[in-house]
């Protein structure tokens, strides 16, 4: 027998992976996290879990929205998290210092900013978790001078570390009218070096 309860389907499972020191691993491959956002997933056999390490520095301006929750575990540094509450009220940043965890419900837009020389584990769920059909995730730009949503881009996750990428570059290289704010006309640009003291001073 396999341990798997009666009716219960899924692919060929996973064989047990030996543990591995992932603070040596990231520190011995530096070239796999590529700016804007500087993912690399690991155990992308898994059918259960979407589990990838984070490093700083970020440079984003977008929201992402997962149909799913996210659990943040800080390795290293501080970060903040800004969010856009889905109750209406303004946005605000969630403050995650080292060795705290965080969990972000689902469908809340969010921006990860992460400073130079930060580490965070983020864990999450396949997009047909609790669903019976997949769910898509989405990126969101909104206007800084009037917080007009000017751009949103619905995609079907598969490899967080790559799909990102595609989404974003997607946005950056199409046309300017697809970054400008329709309500006042700011032209979204790309974000700066983001600063935890900034973040702290405004929440």
């Amino acid at each position: 027998m396999d341990g798997r309860p009666g009716g219960w389907e899924r692919r060929v499972p996973m064989e047990p992976a030996a543990p591995f020191n992932v603070l040596k691993w990231i520190e011995d491959h530096p070239e796999a996290f590529t700016p804007p956002v500087m993912n690399k997933q690991f155990y992308k056999e898994a059918d259960d879990v979407i589990v990838f390490v984070s490093s700083g520095p970020n440079t984003r301006n977008d929201y992402h929205v997962n149909p799913t929750e996210e659990l943040f575990y800080q390795l290293k540094g501080d970060i903040a998290v800004k969010i856009r509450p889905l109750d209406g009220s303004p946005p605000r940043n969630v403050i995650i210092r080292e060795g705290e965890l965080w969990l972000c419900p689902r469908w809340v837009p969010h921006r990860p900013q992460r400073p130079a020389d930060t580490l965070g584990l983020i864990v999450e769920f396949p997009r047909t978790h609790n669903s019976e059909k997949v769910l898509d995730d989405g990126l969101r730009w909104y206007c800084e001078e009037c917080d007009e949503l000017v751009h949103e881009a619905s995609f079907r996750l598969a490899h967080i570390d790559k799909d990102l990428h595609e989404v974003m570059d997607n946005f950056w290289n199409g046309p300017v009218e697809g970054r400008t704010c329709k309500k006042c006309g700011t032209v979204i640009e790309r974000a700066g070096e983001f600063r935890l003291e900034d973040a702290t001073a405004a929440s």
